[in-house]
């Protein structure tokens, strides 16, 4: 056999259609007969599962890859959010497979019957996929366009890719979990560049403030000690005042204003400076921690490895209980008031959920919660029992829960440990809490 192909050559970003050819006789061989049970949307395409073929366990199809390829591994295919085409193909394509074939006259577009329905699905941009009836009658199509035409010349021949058709799955699988990979470090890249860009701006508003406040602060209390020698309700441009080491200095003023207004400004000019710096400073400390985030995310692929939460010490302070359920849902539970702000603040993420009894002092309770996911009821009412029995609530084993996304619980600086602000929160009644039999204490 041939030595195989790693790669396509790089003039092409698809299969040939000697290639496409070939593997859809490898479907029709070892597919038919096959029913139909799930469609769903994976790595950017479409999957479609099979029952009965000892050879495979389903078909996936890249309409933007355009490539078909036989599915063995479907663990390697991970389900995505559904786009209109896998809504459609699920509500409308189903049945026992009783062909593959491909429609050379029109192309890369390659039919799957069963037998009742046909899916036609072109394998190049700008057609849609189409399901219709054996009359030809079309029942869905998943975008409007002009319908398939006739080549006026056959496609160009080339050699195949691979011997075995087997070899398209581990190849696509290599190829996307590379470009994933340096999608997502491109984009930590681009987030990382974006923070250094806000840290330099936050630096240097932070040394105009201090600037600001060297100046006014001068300048008001050398104003005020000199005040006496003027009518305060003057209006001048400038006044020449004698500074602490009895040097004369000028200070240039708002003529619109008086000796006294002039002051008065300074002395806001002041507090402006101030709250500017301890504002800016409170920005450049969330900037540098993000930034300590993203850079441990570029080594640390999962979703909930971040920097406050790497491997620890034996002997050092973890600031929550952790419990995971029979699900795989993880809950963090805060120890103490000052390992709450900690939780809160540091190492839960913006998606997470956050819950605490209301009017109770208690633990913060942390719902670890993927990106764009819907939290079950189940789960909410573990966390809800969780927030009650770690609080002062728990002799009673009732009291109402608040719980909002992290991203919506901020803290002033200079609140009182395990107290924080928060908005857009939802309220459950909790009568009995109790935990469930399967979550465990790690």
């Amino acid at each position: 056999m041939p030595q195989q192909k790693k790669f396509l050559p790089a003039a092409y970003k698809a299969m040939y259609l000697s290639d496409t050819i070939q593997v859809v006789e490898f479907l029709d061989k070892f597919a038919n007969n096959s029913l139909v049970t799930a469609v769903y949307k994976s790595r950017g395409g479409t999957l479609v599962k099979l029952y009965g073929s000892p050879e495979i366990s389903g078909f996936f199809f890249h309409l933007k890859e355009k490539i078909i390829i036989p599915v063995k591994n479907l663990s390697a295919f991970p389900k995505e959010p559904l786009s209109r085409l896998e809504e459609g193909l699920r509500s409308n394509f189903f049945g026992k497979i009783t062909a593959f074939s491909v429609m050379k006259g029109y192309g890369k577009v390659v039919k799957v019957e069963t037998e009742n329905l046909d899916l036609i699905i072109p394998l190049f941009a700008g057609k849609s996929v189409v399901v219709s009836d054996k009359s030809g009658k079309e029942i869905w199509r998943d975008k409007k366009d002009n319908g398939l035409n006739l080549l006026e010349k056959p496609m160009k021949d080339f050699p195949l890719t691979f011997e075995n058709p087997l070899f398209w799955e581990s190849w696509f699988v290599e190829k996307s979990d590379k470009e994933r990979e340096e999608e997502k470090k491109k984009k930590l890249e681009e987030k990382r560049n974006k923070i250094l860009s806000a840290i330099n701006i936050v630096k240097n508003d932070i040394k105009k403030h201090e600037e600001n406040l060297a100046k006014f602060s001068d300048f008001a209390a050398l104003l005020k000690a000199n005040l006496w020698k003027f009518d305060s309700s003057e209006h001048k441009n400038s006044v020449l005042v004698s500074d602490f080491e009895n040097n004369e200095k000028e200070i240039t003023l708002d003529p619109a204003k008086t000796l006294l207004q002039n002051m008065e400004r300074f002395f806001a000019n002041i507090k402006k400076a101030k709250n500017g710096i301890e504002n800016s400073g409170k920005r450049l400390s969330d900037l540098m921690e993000e930034l300590e985030k993203i850079s441990t995310l570029s080594e640390l692929p999962e979703e909930h490895k971040s920097v406050f939460k790497q491997k620890k010490k034996q002997n050092e302070h973890i600031p929550y209980h952790e419990f995971h359920a029979a699900n795989g849902r993880v809950f963090l539970v805060g120890k103490e008031e000052k390992d709450n702000d900690e939780l809160t603040i540091k190492v839960a993420l913006p998606h997470d959920l956050w819950f605490h009894a209301k009017d109770y002092h208690g633990s913060h309770v942390i719902m670890r919660m993927k990106k764009g996911e819907e939290p079950k009821q189940k789960d909410i009412l573990t966390a809800c029992a969780l927030a009650i029995l770690y609080s002062k609530a728990k002799k009673g084993r009732c009291g109402e829960v608040w719980y909002t996304a992290r991203k919506n619980v901020t803290k002033r600086k200079g609140m009182a440990a395990g107290l924080v602000n928060f908005k857009n929160a939802k309220a459950i009644y909790i009568t009995d809490a109790k935990l469930p039999e399967d979550l465990v204490k790690i």
